[in-house]
């Protein structure tokens, strides 16, 4: 089974790929606006990590939900958990 560590490492990978910011800026508590992540950037972001997973992010539901790079890693977590 994949580590939290290395789903968090390629959250990361593909966070920094599509929205084209700097790891070093993806904190747990870094505020996903604060980052300028606009709707489109999070949209092309789900979609990379849907492909990585192989999972399923319901994007309406995901965007209201998803305030911090900590809410989305353990987003990320937990479907990757519930697809099992």
């Amino acid at each position: 089974m994949t580590s939290d560590t290395e789903i968090r490492n390629r959250v990361i990978a593909v966070v920094t790929k599509e929205a084209m910011i700097d790891a070093d800026k993806l904190a747990p508590d870094a505020l996903l606006a604060d980052l300028n992540i606009d709707s489109i950037d999070m949209v092309m972001m789900l979609q990379g990590l849907e492909e990585e997973f192989g999972i399923y992010i319901p994007v309406e539901k995901s965007m209201a939900e998803l305030k911090t790079v900590g809410d989305l890693l353990a987003f990320i977590e937990n479907q990757i958990k519930a697809k099992g």
